[in-house]
């Protein structure tokens, strides 16, 4: 027996009702009163219903991932990322997890300190607008920073191709990419502009842009990246062939097996 129980039969020993029983008794009373309380005052006041935890994490993450809309213009995400998630973000949106939001939100919010954004864009050709937002321009350097789980021993690619964008977007000569892990620890990579590779990026704008214009599905560009990725149910085969050759609708993509061709 408890001490609550202990003083209930103190208290009333001739109440022919066992502490345990007076206990409960006595809680479900508590909760009900509790109960009525909360709702006199909620009709006495017209209080606003409990706002949805959820809800406000998707207009937040709504708010940092604006819709590109006009398709003339493409982001240098996009130019520099898979043109088939483009493409299926603008086409068909696929519905985010809460664990990508959250993801997301985490890595913005880490690294808004350091950030001072500033928007621009660049002709791509063929009235095709490459737009993005540099993390950080200063008088002479485009700083982009990225939050990974390890340090890496060379820049990733995606990051490469957005910062060397941003330099001809702003006018400078070089650029730097700062990665940050989760034990604060960091490493940094000085880039200086390269023309054959902004061309490509240009290119991959125009390619997107004629795609999105008539309706086209881009073709796969396999990654690491596609394990997380939203869309990937829309990936490389159609349903029937799924259980026949792989196992990517169970999530494992990294174990299918390539389909063979006549």
């Amino acid at each position: 027996m408890n001490r609550f129980g202990e003083s209930l039969l103190t208290l009333y020993p001739e109440s022919g009702v066992s502490p345990p029983d007076m206990e409960e008794q006595i809680i479900h009373k508590v909760k009900d009163k509790l109960k009525v309380g909360i709702d006199n005052y909620r009709a006495a006041t017209d209080a606003p219903a409990k706002v949805d935890v959820y809800d406000v994490i998707e207009e937040v993450f709504a708010d940092l991932n604006p819709g590109m809309g006009d398709e003339s213009n493409i982001s240098v995400e996009e130019a520099s990322g898979c043109l088939r998630h483009a493409y299926l973000d603008r086409k068909q949106p696929a519905e985010h997890t809460h664990k990508q939001m959250i993801t997301t939100l985490m890595e913005k919010g880490a690294m808004s300190t350091l950030e001072k954004p500033v928007e621009g864009s660049v002709d791509a050709g063929s009235n095709v607008k490459l737009a993005g937002r540099a993390d950080r321009v200063e008088d002479d350097v485009v700083m982009i920073f990225r939050r990974v789980l390890t340090l890496p021993e060379i820049p990733y690619a995606q990051h490469f191709i957005q910062l060397n964008a941003y330099l001809y977007m702003f006018g400078k000569e070089e650029g730097v990419i700062v990665y940050f892990d989760n034990e604060g620890n960091e490493a940094e990579f000085q880039l200086p502009k390269n023309q054959r590779l902004f061309s490509e990026t240009q290119r991959r704008a125009r390619i997107l842009n004629t795609l999105l214009k008539n309706n086209i599905v881009p073709t796969i560009e396999p990654s690491t990246r596609c394990d997380d990725c939203p869309h990937n149910e829309q990936c490389y085969y159609h349903s029937e062939d799924k259980q026949k050759w792989g196992l990517w609708a169970r999530g494992k993509w990294r174990e299918l097996k390539q389909k063979p061709f006549p």
